[in-house]
């Protein structure tokens, strides 16, 4: 089943029902409450009272697959048009909203749904609510905004084309189901929008949009009742409707075809799809084990595929609606092998496990690892609430059901499930690289139109009632909870640990400090390769040993530099034994070192067709001084170079108890951790004097240029400038004026005003402060058509000078610290990014407290302080320019 989030509801009002536990390991459904209005409204609420943020959504029954011909894409012009706002909540009172409280909103259209939420502190949840329930029945539905949110839709459409892997897939779906409603992803068709009216979305609106047709979610810091009783106040005045009848939407394949796809992309992909059922019906549960157990990296496939060194890589994705869909096998290839020999091996490898079944240990691990990925999305706000939102919403049953299917499945059950569905591939996908410039493309991997509102352009004036704007300018009484415990293992390993008790899980993420000065040359890239080999194996944990070990317990583990894990807590001794293993005895033995060493000696010769390394190569060599280690680059031939012996002696010098950090998150006590890294780590030693991984610093800033030509049809520009080190007293006051420049391109940004509100020079334009432990960068960054770049980066210049010059408005000012306190709790709202959190405390020797007296701290920052932070810092006439895309003056000098 897709993994989406969100909450079911069933009974009536007044009578809600608790669900039972988790079944089967799954993250079941214990903490669920559901309820229905009388209007037919369903409403699901998911308790998880771990940190005080709440993700609020709507699901409706309304997808593409409702779309009726020559009236395609409309179900995603519709998303869009819901954050055109209403008489009582305009465009710009939405943006204004989420400014204020630093929150996040978001809308999504598949198949078979559209789904819209917010994140935000959890006392803010009365304005989601009433939000949502407003846009309802009362979006606005103007043809003056339809006009410009029509081009918004198209250039969605153009960009996501330009993503290889998205063509690529639209192209394959088109084959598989030709001449039906399945044979097109969400965006439907580019001419069918282009003419559409403002009358043909209302009548979709009119037609779906209905209580009786949608899932109200509501998950995080919250008690049901309370939200039953909001919900009523919202929503329970809101009629029902008679819903037109849906089709059928079976779809029926095609089979036989292979399509191409031509990209300046680095690396040629095979694409296997078979159509497969949908999320509704009998087989699902057994393709998506069937999806784990071809990416397991001891399965035949991989044997086949990926240790002959044709393939870089075997990847298994679904792209599913609740009826049929096709199951994706993408093989990316290693250069100088081919397309056919890939297929071959493929096809071969398929036969003959059909012939002679699953290895049952396999069939063992996939289903343990199917259900431990359901489990750890539970870490998640977001992901809980998207995957019940599915689950409940849209697919109308309990997660516990899933679970439980999944739990049940034989090796016979996949195995007939594979010779019904993968004997041969419905239709054949080849995206091969082509001799174009590079160009910067969409990134898109997936067929549902999924949009950022969080960052679009709202148009008209703030309008909103006088309650939500007295709300919005209260600040939240919302704290971080992030207090972790500290303490260091007599070896100097450093950890920090941070209860969360709401889950029987755990994460954990550690960090070697490094520098690129550890790279002797002619070795560039040794830490890389070694990071890369040493998830082949250790010396007590060989490769088999180490992956068997993780599928047997549901872990999910990665060794290197950076190093990670996620795992139930009743397995954390067992799960930290192998990591530290793998950090403190990698093998680095064939046939692993021979084949990373190849893979990534060729990745590093396509890289040179990237135009975002380019990009970034350039920008570095103008911004370090000439002999800065970092600007040492690796390449095939010291890949190639580097032998065994050589990783064996890196290691042992630089990845050392004395400069490593360790951060976890879950269900385990301190005591317990410390009793198990004691045991694991605690005989670890450091050989030699500690190395010094400081980075030296940046040179003063100084002008310099740069030109790269693409195929794009408008210029990317960087500009940038040394700036503060993340330790840095200045920092906070740094990122405030950040904030209020242009930081994620945020609408009410002086940068996004001036060059794109006002003006319309840009297409998108940001700011970003890229602060390390030692050093930093500050950058902007923006695409504009040809004719406009030099007057969109003379403004740029102007308003750097502006905040030198004059001191920010305190609406500027109060705005952006609300925003950056949001995020910071939005961050929160999962086990990853508490535990990145607290890896920002230790890597930059931050106060313990940091992050839960954020609040208190931005509240201190003054205007005066912003002003003298431009003053100091900020040289607008003294920057770094690299330009990417068509030639113009830019290519021959800076501007």
């Amino acid at each position: 089943m897709i993994l989406r989030l969100r909450i079911l509801v069933l009974g009536a009002l007044a009578a809600a029902i608790p669900l039972g536990a988790a079944a089967q390991g799954g993250p079941g459904d214990a903490g669920i409450f559901t309820t229905r209005l009388a209007n037919g409204l369903r409403i699901v609420v998911v308790e998880d009272r771990a940190v005080p943020v709440i993700q609020s959504g709507v699901w409706y029954g309304f997808g593409s697959l409702e779309e009726t011909p020559g009236k395609t894409g409309l179900a995603h012009a519709l998303e869009h048009m819901l954050f055109r706002g209403t008489q009582q909540v305009s465009a710009g009172g939405l943006d204004d909203i989420i400014a204020r409280l630093g929150a996040r909103m978001n809308g999504e259209t598949n198949y078979d749904y559209t789904h819209f939420y917010f994140e935000m502190p959890a006392d803010k949840l009365d304005v989601a609510l009433y939000v949502d329930a407003d846009r309802m029945v009362h979006a606005a539905m103007r043809a003056s905004d339809w006009a410009v949110e029509r081009n918004a839709v198209l250039n969605e459409i153009d960009g996501d084309a330009s993503s290889p892997f998205f063509n690529l897939l639209s192209r394959v779906r088109a084959a598989a189901f030709p001449g039906q409603p399945s044979g097109r992803t969400p965006l439907g068709e580019r001419a069918d929008v282009a003419r559409a009216t403002v009358a043909d979305i209302e009548r979709y609106y009119r037609e779906w949009y209905a209580p009786n047709n949608a899932t109200l979610v509501v998950a995080g810091d919250v008690n049901h009742s309370v939200v039953f009783d909001k919900a009523q106040r919202y929503f329970g005045g809101i009629a029902s409707r008679r819903l037109p009848p849906r089709p059928n939407l079976r779809p029926t394949p095609s089979s036989g075809q292979t399509v191409e796809a031509q990209f300046p992309f680095p690396f040629e992909v095979v694409d296997l799809a078979y159509s497969v059922p949908g999320d509704t019906e009998r087989g699902e549960p057994e393709i998506s084990t069937l999806s784990t157990l071809l990416e397991n990296e001891r399965s035949p496939f991989y044997r086949a595929l990926v240790e002959t060194n044709i393939a870089l890589a075997i990847e298994a994705s679904a792209d599913t609606q609740l009826r049929g869909g096709l199951l994706h096998v993408f093989i990316i290839l290693n250069p100088g092998h081919g397309a056919p020999a890939a297929q071959a091996a493929f096809e071969s490898t398929m036969r003959s496990v059909l012939e002679n079944g699953f290895d049952a240990d396999l069939v063992i691990a996939a289903k343990r690892m199917t259900i431990a990925e359901r489990l750890y999305a539970a870490d998640s706000i977001s992901s809980l609430g998207d995957l019940t939102g599915y689950t409940y919403g849209i697919v109308g049953e309990k997660i516990g059901d899933e679970d439980a299917r999944l739990s049940a499945i034989t090796g016979a059950d996949l195995l007939n499930t594979a010779k019904t569905y993968l004997s041969r591939p419905t239709v054949v996908g080849h995206l091969s690289p082509n001799a174009s410039p590079p160009r910067r493309t969409s990134d898109k991997s997936s067929a549902s139109a999924t949009d950022d509102f969080s960052k679009r352009v709202p148009n008209g004036p703030i309008v909103e009632p006088s309650w939500i704007a007295r709300a919005t300018r209260t600040p939240t009484t919302a704290r971080s909870i992030l207090m972790p415990t500290t303490f260091a293992l007599s070896n100097g390993l450093r950890v920090l640990v941070q209860p969360k008790t709401d889950r029987p899980t755990f994460v954990l993420r550690g960090s070697i400090a490094s520098s690129p000065a550890f790279e002797a040359p002619g070795k560039e890239g040794i830490l890389q390769l070694a990071s890369s080999v040493a998830d082949y194996g250790s010396v007590n944990y060989p490769f088999a040993a180490r992956r068997k070990a993780t599928d047997e317990i549901g872990a999910f583990l990665s060794t290197g530099q950076d190093f990670s894990a996620q795992g139930e807590s009743r397995d954390f001794e067992r799960i930290v034994a192998i990591l530290a293993d793998g950090e403190t005895h990698p093998s680095f033995v064939d046939p692993w070192l021979q084949i990373e060493r190849s893979q990534m000696a060729n990745s590093l010769q396509s890289e040179e067709s990237i135009s975002g390394v380019m990009i970034d190569r350039a920008y570095n060599q103008l911004l370090m001084a000439p002999r800065d280690p970092a600007l040492r680059r690796p390449s095939a031939s010291t890949v190639q170079g580097i032998s065994r012996e050589e990783l064996t002696a890196y290691t042992q010098r630089y990845w050392r108890p004395d400069l490593t950090t360790i951060a976890i998150v879950g269900d385990v006590s301190p005591q317990r951790v410390r009793s198990a890294l004691e045991s694991a780590f605690g005989a670890w030693r450091a050989d030699g004097p500690r190395p010094d991984p400081r980075q030296m610093p940046l040179p003063p800033p100084t002008s310099g240029h740069d030109y790269i030509g693409t195929a794009a049809n408008q210029v990317y520009i960087r500009l940038g400038q040394p700036a503060i080190a993340r330790s840095s007293r200045d920092y906070d006051t740094f990122l405030v004026l950040n904030e209020i420049l242009g930081a994620g391109g945020a609408f009410e940004s002086r940068l996004w005003q001036e060059l794109r509100q006002k003006r319309g020079l840009v297409y998108n334009v940001s700011s970003s402060l890229e602060a390390g432990t030692d050093r930093g960068d500050f950058r902007i960054e923006l695409n504009a058509a040809p004719g406009r770049v030099i007057a969109a980066v003379d403004l740029v210049r102007r308003e750097l000078e502006r905040l030198q010059q004059e001191p920010v408005s305190s609406t500027e000012l109060q705005e952006a610290k609300v925003r950056l306190v949001g995020n910071a709790l939005l961050d929160e709202a999962s086990s990853g990014g508490q535990a990145r959190q607290l890896l920002d405390i230790a890597t930059n020797n931050l106060p313990t407290d940091y992050y839960r007296t954020l609040n208190d701290r931005f509240a201190s920052i003054t205007a005066a302080d912003v002003h003298r932070v431009a003053r100091e810092y900020l040289r607008p006439n003294r920057l770094v320019e690299v330009f990417a895309g068509p030639s113009g003056p830019w290519s021959q000098e800076a501007i």
